[in-house]
């Protein structure tokens, strides 16, 4: 239900940073707090994702067997989450401050400060990105252009907005040109996450004086 709610609001945010709204609708001081909240629900989307796809297979169903069956087992612990996420995330606050960013209240602040510290957040974070997936657009043209999806079009390529009725093919304009990654090599771990355990991402940094 996370996922749907965060994947929602992003839906809702890359609107209102593609269409085009009416003057004064959306004011320009909520310019950087819009696409850095797009940003970090787009973040937890990923690694929400990936944490769910570690999470191990499903049971296997009861064997038919003529034998009775057995009764059954007591429910297992669901196992640790996978630490690879962590040390993502561990490597996007190294890399971009992102997590100070996020959990920072930048209510008080000024656009001009807000806008210096998302410099940082966006060169590190997007190194970070690019480290560990190939990404480039799924349309290869240009927002804007027409196209046809009829009923072979491959599933997931296309999200149909706006008024969509009756049955493909439908005629529409590109909003936007989505992304997709030919790789996914996330950071490894040699050990599982203890849930009971510190699970430290970033560590206290001390100087020493």
């Amino acid at each position: 239900m996370a996922i749907l709610i965060a994947a929602f609001f992003a839906f809702v945010l890359s609107a209102l940073f593609l269409l085009p709204l009416p003057e004064g609708l959306l004011p320009a001081a909520a310019v950087p707090y819009r696409d850095f909240l797009f940003m970090a629900l787009s973040l937890f989307i990923v690694v929400a994702s990936l944490l769910r796809r570690r999470a191990g297979p499903a049971e296997a169903a009861a064997p038919t067997s003529p034998t009775p069956s057995p009764p059954p087992a007591a429910p297992k612990e669901p196992p640790p989450p996978a630490g690879e996420a962590l040390v993502l995330l561990s490597l996007l606050q190294e890399k971009g401050r992102f997590l100070d960013f996020l959990m920072e209240d930048i209510t008080a602040y000024k656009d001009p400060q807000v806008a210096a510290a998302s410099r940082v957040v966006h060169q590190g974070c997007s190194a970070v990105i690019r480290e560990f997936l190939d990404v480039s657009p799924v349309h290869e043209g240009k927002e804007g252009d027409r196209v046809s999806i009829d009923k072979s079009a491959e599933p997931g390529r296309y999200r149909m907005v706006g008024k969509v009725l009756g049955e493909p093919p439908y005629a529409g304009v590109v909003i936007h040109r989505g992304w997709k990654t030919t790789k996914l090599a996330l950071p490894r771990i040699t050990r599982p996450v203890d849930p009971a355990g510190p699970n430290t991402i970033t560590p206290v940094e001390v100087e020493i004086r």
